[in-house]
């Protein structure tokens, strides 16, 4: 038979875990080991492992030496927590198959990770980490799935030397870009060459194990009965992650596996394997911040490994993305693995949200006051209160609270001088049916994207870490030269296409959204500008538009 390269994921916090056949004490946080204190000869396995587990250990020192090695270094070989602990699987489950004298799965999900870590797994459920999978229904992956790549699979129309003519899988970009950090949707090979199976024809129960017989028996083995995974979607570490058993996420996106420290989970470059980038750079910003200076410069000062781990506390050098967004502090702040628990803002979409969120922990845009009271749980004042509690574990209240007055400012101007008046220019188009329905066929939809979405968010998140030139330059600074040298000048030609192709009635609508907006005292500089400029044959008077 085989031998299968285990591949763990572990929840995302140490937890004390006892040796096999033990009580696991729940949602507690549990110690890194020494190097080499659990076995550092190759093949050597732990006092305290189970029979099975041992023998899981024995064989993959010789197949997957490296993997073993890492396990060696863990909290979990320390305390006796193996192979099979998080691998294993009952009879009857999806993706189980019968390796040596276990069954046992290819994937570990938080759910595997919640028999240990359930408080851990309960948080991380309820978060937008979890729920990062839902791009595959969002304009961002119609970018990568149309615009970039095809829902189909199209013939080449060439072949490189020594290259069989295959088909394009036009769904490409998506696999090995969006899906890698948001996390694909798992799927098994079916044995009939039909669709292959995922979460939604398994429909699992609050167990895990899958309701349906029939899409179990439609999955497709090997000779020695090991599920065939579809490539497309593993492996696959996305936070996000859609499993086989209902459960969302990967508890090893930050939890590298087979280590599963805490010590990596709270380092920023952890994080920046995902928050980085023109639309979401993060690690870029934080680096540039104070914060990120002072982390670069005593780095060996934070006690990354240290059990517990409260700033103020535990240490004072530097805060890193853990610091304040997850780790515990001297003000009664508590490890949490929601993020968003101390978010007040939501700077993803196009306008900036206050974080009002629901009992399903989303953001609530209900308007009218009542209704919105009514199905608020958590207010964005109570999150930036929790925030606070690790701010002023190093500032002073007074210095917070002026931080976040600017914070809160920069973020009123861009939503109220840019992207409210740029979402209600695209509305007026599409309406009047001056744009079409599809996305991104005219520039002024590419326009109208990298201002929200790359230029927008970049201005916000760079105020909301203190990077003022990500704040200015990288940010406002190119969104107000996207609005004006851009948005504003395509929106008026379009306008003028479709008055003189007889859409004169919808010309004058869409007119009408985009005159009111400049008429604002806060464009007047640009109107002023405009009647200086002596109009150019059949176009608007505008001043000219910058190409890229």
């Amino acid at each position: 038979m085989r031998p299968l390269v285990l591949l763990a994921a572990l929840a995302l916090a140490p937890a004390t875990v006892l040796g096999a056949g033990a009580k696991a004490e729940k949602g507690s946080a549990g110690s890194k080991p020494e190097k080499g204190t659990a076995g550092s000869k190759r093949g050597a396995a732990p006092a305290g492992l189970s029979a099975l587990s041992r023998g899981c250990v024995e064989c993959h020192a010789s197949v997957t030496p490296g993997l073993v090695k890492q396990w060696q270094g863990s909290t979990h070989a320390a305390r006796g927590i193996g192979c099979l602990e998080c691998h294993r699987r009952e009879e009857g489950a999806a993706d189980g198959f019968r390796h040596g004298d276990a069954i046992v799965a290819t994937i570990v999900t938080p759910r595997d990770c919640g028999r240990c870590h359930q408080r851990e797994m309960d948080e991380f459920e309820g978060s937008h980490h979890a729920k990062a999978g839902n791009i595959l229904a969002s304009l961002d992956n119609y970018i990568a799935e149309t615009v970039e790549g095809a829902r189909i699979p199209f013939n080449p129309h060439g072949t490189e030397p020594g290259s069989a003519p295959l088909m394009v899988d036009g769904l490409a970009s998506a696999q090995s870009g969006c899906q890698q950090c948001h996390g694909a949707r798992v799927a098994l090979k079916a044995k009939d060459g039909g669709a292959p199976i995922t979460v939604d024809d398994l429909k699992p129960g609050p167990d895990g194990r899958p309701g349906n017989e029939a899409a179990v028996a439609r999955i497709a083995r090997d000779a020695d009965g090991k599920p065939s995974l579809v490539e497309a979607t593993w492996p696959n570490t996305g936070i996000g992650r859609i499993n086989l058993d209902g459960s969302l996420g990967s508890c090893s996106a930050c939890h590298s596996r087979h280590e599963f420290a805490a010590r990596r989970a709270r380092q920023p470059e952890n994080c920046g394997r995902c928050h980085l980038g023109p639309d979401h750079p993060q690690k870029e910003i934080y680096e540039e911040s104070k914060h990120g200076v002072a982390y670069r410069d005593q780095r060996d000062q934070l006690k990354l490994d240290a059990k517990r781990w409260v700033v103020g506390e535990t240490y004072s050098a530097a805060p890193t993305c853990a610091t304040c967004h997850m780790s515990a502090n001297v003000n009664g702040g508590k490890v949490t693995h929601d993020p968003g628990e101390r978010l007040s803002w939501t700077n993803r979409p196009p306008i900036s949200l206050r974080m009002d969120t629901d009992a399903q922990h989303r953001v609530v845009t209900e308007k009218d006051p009542a209704k919105r009271k009514a199905l608020v749980v958590d207010t964005w004042q109570q999150k930036r209160e929790r925030m606070k509690a690790a701010c002023t574990s190093c500032h002073a209240p007074s210095y917070v609270d002026a931080f976040y007055k600017q914070y809160d400012d920069f973020v009123l101007l861009y939503n109220e001088k840019f992207a409210r008046p740029g979402m209600e220019i695209m509305k007026a188009l599409k309406d009047n049916g001056i744009t079409t329905p599809v996305e991104f066929d005219e520039r002024i939809e590419w326009t109208w994207f990298y201002l929200w979405h790359h230029e927008g968010r970049r201005a916000r998140m760079g105020a909301s870490m203190n990077a003022p030139d990500y704040a200015h330059w990288h940010g406002m600074f190119e969104v107000a030269e996207d609005f004006y040298q851009k948005l504003v000048p395509e929106a008026r030609e379009l306008i003028d296409q479709a008055e003189k192709q007889g859409k004169v009635a919808q010309a004058k609508a869409a007119g009408a959204v985009l005159d009111g907006i400049l008429a604002r005292p806060e464009h007047a500089w640009y109107l002023k500008q405009r009647a200086e400029l002596a109009p150019v044959k059949g176009e608007s008077n505008r001043p000219p538009a910058r190409s890229n």
